[in-house]
């Protein structure tokens, strides 16, 4: 085999593939000794997503070299959608074979589904994601993000974010009227529970929701998500898979300028 990847938690994969099924349709996985990654930008070009799944993560993970599995994000979500919550998952791929084998055993291991994938021809770009020095790096409950991105979704197509010391603050204007929920710094038990800001210049910038609703359907991955802001700078929405070591997943979204 010239990948062999064992995930403990096949739910882990799951909920990567479920946060990007609406962004993406076809990606590749580029695997190699260090896990796997993921680059795709969406079909209009405004979103692009950044997936790091890394080797520690797995239970078991053998790349013998560097290589590109092309997926249909779809069809990937709907075999991970016969994993039960605590399956395990063990993806398969022989050299030079043009479907990828992937097998979920129940807890018990009573219980095996077992799905060949046809792997796919995808043109990529690998785009290399400059690295940016946020102006603004926020951390806040991704429950809060995505219910927040959800309910302003309701009043306009388009969100103001802006974020100084005193806090961040989501705006909507739309044919009803204008709104907005500001979230100020806070302490918590929890750590997924506060809201931290560190701030080195006050920004304010404008997004599209529908892709911010979609970014933040990746919040069961972890109970915190990050958001850099920068001046006329993409937004970068980041979510580590669970905890740090496993990897994380960034999204990132051109703002809308005005014309």
């Amino acid at each position: 085999m010239a990948l062999e990847a064992h995930l403990q938690q096949a739910a882990l994969l799951k909920k990567v593939v479920d946060a990007m099924k609406d962004l993406c349709k076809d990606v590749n996985f580029d695997c190699s000794e260090k896990g796997l990654q993921v680059q795709s930008m969406d079909s209009s070009h405004v979103a692009l997503v950044s997936l790091l799944l890394r080797e520690s993560a797995f239970a078991e993970f053998k790349c013998d070299r560097p290589t590109s599995l092309g997926m249909n994000v779809d069809s990937l979500a709907k075999i991970l959608k016969m994993c039960g919550p605590n399956d395990s998952l063990k993806l398969r791929w022989r050299a030079d074979a043009d479907t990828v084998n992937f097998q979920c055993e129940s807890g018990e291991e009573d219980r095996i589904a077992d799905f060949d994938l046809k792997l796919m021809q995808i043109e990529s770009e690998h785009m290399g994601i400059p690295e940016q020095h946020y102006k603004v790096t926020a951390k806040l409950p991704s429950t809060e993000f995505q219910k927040i991105c959800r309910d302003l979704k309701e009043f306009g197509e388009t969100m103001q974010v802006k974020a100084s010391k005193e806090g961040i603050t989501f705006s909507v204007q739309g044919d009803v009227g204008a709104g907005n929920v500001m979230l100020k710094p806070r302490e918590a038990e929890k750590p997924e529970d506060k809201v931290s800001l560190t701030v080195h210049e006050p920004v304010t910038a404008t997004f599209a929701l529908r892709y911010l609703v979609n970014f933040a359907k990746a919040a069961p991955l972890c109970g915190a998500v990050e958001l850099g802001l920068g001046p006329d700078a993409p937004l970068l929405v980041k979510y580590d898979l669970e905890k740090t070591d496993n990897g994380h997943m960034q999204s990132y979204l051109a703002p809308k300028i005005d014309e």
